[in-house]
């Protein structure tokens, strides 16, 4: 299998890398957004701890994937799960878009 052309590596480099930072800015922004007063830090700070068990599962499971299964098939697999997240957020996630932070908040009071 022959090597992509530096031009196409660094392009998808760079989507890669926008996405990635937008996905990972949401983690620390979004619950403070529509998670209610009383629980917004705990929430937040769940959000956070929860993307990095996600990275350290990651970490130590891609060098065995790329070991056993080799390069391309597990780059497909990382892609998977980052659309399926990226699927599951999109749809679950409620938009917040012009409301102020009690509005946003609202679906979540008891």
């Amino acid at each position: 299998m022959g090597k992509a052309p530096r031009p196409s590596l660094l392009v998808l480099f760079l989507e890669f890398s926008f996405f990635n930072a937008g996905y990972n800015t949401l983690t620390n922004v979004y619950p403070g957004e529509v998670l209610p007063t009383k629980i917004r830090g705990i929430g937040t700070g769940f959000a956070a701890a929860v993307s990095r068990v996600g990275a350290g599962i990651g970490t130590f499971l891609l060098p065995v994937s790329m070991e056993n299964l080799g390069p391309g098939p597990t780059m497909l697999m990382a892609a998977g799960v980052a659309f399926a997240g990226a699927a599951l957020s999109q749809w679950l996630a409620p938009e917040t878009k012009g409301k102020s932070l009690t509005e946003a908040a609202a679906g979540y009071a008891r």
